[in-house]
């Protein structure tokens, strides 16, 4: 009986704009991902009957309600087999927090299976399961930590960078539906200058002082009753010298950047304790499905 633990990291989106909506029903945007090593861990096991699907903790989605159940299922359609497996996810990233958890799960998963079975569907072909899965999928399945993404998502272009950054994130207790949130910006008008991709680009490459002056997320524009929850996040950074901080995705995590782990534990160690939120000290992930490089 085999057992393969991989791992799932998280990601952050350092700058995102939706561009339109298209006739297909999906957004088009514009975004840099970063991975960071706030990670899930997944084991599967070659054993049992079928495909079975677990979750830790529990209230999060199990079975064939989990993206992973899908990834997976799809797989064995394309190439054309039936195996037996039991997957355990250990969630680390929270859930529905804008950070991408899921998502990375079912990459990592795609990865795994094709290789560790043997299955020998193309990259390209696993590239194409991973889009038609979730539009976030496709970033992780890409060997780079940073990367532009336009269309729906699945346009990437990894970005040449040698640099890693540490974050804060700050999660409070609050759900907020993706979907939710891009039928408010189908509501307003698209975005509007002065903000811009290729500003945000060349200040990644700059320092994290010059990244934070070009953060950009439009879902900011869009929060309503839970913009009380983001606001006071930032809040409670600015009161400790933090002077930027970016909803990631379409929220409710809010993250600021710095060069070095100091800068980022000081900022760490001042944040309250507050039972309402969650906070993470991260940084830049470099690793493979396996772990850190």
């Amino acid at each position: 009986m085999r057992e393969i633990r991989v791992f799932a990291p998280a990601k952050l989106n350092l700058y995102l704009d939706v561009l339109k909506k298209r006739s297909d029903g999906l957004h088009n945007i514009e975004t840099i991902f970063e991975k960071i090593d706030l990670k899930d861990e997944i084991i599967i096991k070659e054993k049992g009957t079928g495909l079975k699907v677990k979750t830790i903790p529990s209230n999060c989605s199990q079975g064939k309600e989990n993206i992973v159940y899908k990834a997976a299922h799809t797989l064995f359609k394309e190439a054309e087999v039936k195996l037996n497996l039991d997957i355990e996810i250990k969630k680390r990233i929270p859930v529905s927090a804008g950070l991408g958890g899921g998502s990375s799960d079912a990459a990592s998963v795609l990865e795994a299976i094709n290789e560790i079975f043997k299955l020998r569907v193309p990259a390209k072909k696993l590239f194409s399961i991973a889009r038609d899965i979730g539009k976030d999928v496709p970033f992780f399945m890409l060997n780079s930590p940073f990367a532009v993404a336009k269309g729906a998502g699945e346009l990437l272009e990894k970005i040449n960078l040698n640099k890693s950054f540490f974050h804060i994130l700050i999660k409070p207790s609050i759900p907020l539906s993706t979907k939710l949130m891009y039928r408010r910006v189908d509501k307003c008008s698209f975005s509007t200058k002065p903000h811009s991709l290729k500003d945000t680009l060349l200040a990644l490459e700059t320092s994290a002082k010059e990244l934070e002056k070009n953060y950009y997320n439009i879902f900011e524009r869009v929060l309503d009753r839970e913009g009380v929850h983001i606001n006071r996040v930032k809040a409670m950074l600015a009161d400790i010298g933090v002077k930027h901080s970016l909803l990631s995705g379409s929220g409710p995590t809010v993250f600021c950047s710095f060069e070095n782990k100091e800068g980022a534990r000081a900022v760490f160690r001042k944040m309250p304790k507050d039972k309402d939120i969650s906070v993470f000290l991260v940084k830049t992930y470099k690793g493979g499905i396996y772990g850190d490089n």
